[in-house]
This record gives structure tokens, sequence and C-alpha cells, in this order.
């Protein structure tokens, strides 16, 4: 996985912005405009895929292993921080980048858990 920690910086930037976000969750869909220079100034080939999704059950990240470096690197910023994780062990987040660079927390219905929990065994 060669582009894992490239992103750590980035994530870093923002690691205090996502904390409130990922708070206010609960009342509502949480959104934070990236920008693709940011992601090109990393080093990032101008036609590689950016999007991802994950989700964070518990303050477990769920999903993650096949998601991209970009992803991996903003778990392992939230998951650094004490902060965050306290905050992240009784909420269900999706976590989402698309095309438009728009990092997306929404919280996930418990009924979407239990689903997801019932397919995995």
């Amino acid at each position: 996985m060669l582009d894992d920690g490239r992103f750590m910086v980035l994530w870093q930037k923002y690691a205090a912005v996502i904390h409130v976000l990922l708070k206010n969750t609960d009342s509502d869909v949480q959104k934070l405009q990236l920008y693709k220079h940011e992601f090109d100034v990393l080093g990032q080939k101008q036609k590689a895929n950016m999007t991802f999704s994950f989700n964070l059950i518990n303050g477990r990240a769920v999903n993650i292993v096949s998601a991209t470096g970009i992803a991996r690197d903003l778990w392992q910023v939230l998951d650094t921080k004490l902060a965050t994780r306290q905050l992240l062990k009784d909420r269900k987040i999706k976590v989402s980048v698309g095309k438009s660079y728009e990092l997306l927390f929404e919280k996930i219905p418990e009924a979407v858990v239990c689903e997801e929990l019932i397919e995995q065994v």
C-alpha cells in the first residue's frame, strides 16, 4: 500500500473541524468541502479515484480494508485522537467522499446496523 500515510497531513489539518462535525451527526448530515488541489499537492495521480466510503460503528472502522489509502489515513487520524475516539464509542456513522471532494458524515439508523451485522454472520 504505497499511499498509506500520504494523506495524514491533510486529515490532521481538518481534525478539529471533523471532531465537531462528528458531534453534530445526531441532528443532520454533516459536510466538509475539500478541494482537489489539496489532494494533488500530496502527489496523488490526477485521474485516480478519490471517492471512498466506510462505516464507523461504536468506535471501530468497518469496511475499511477495501478502502483507499486516503480513507485509511482518515481513520488513523480519527483513532489517534482520544477525544474523537471517545465520541465515536457509542455512535454509528457513515463516512464518505464523493467526486465533488465533499466529506460527508451521516448517522446510520440502528435498523441498518442490525441488518449489516446479520449479513456478516
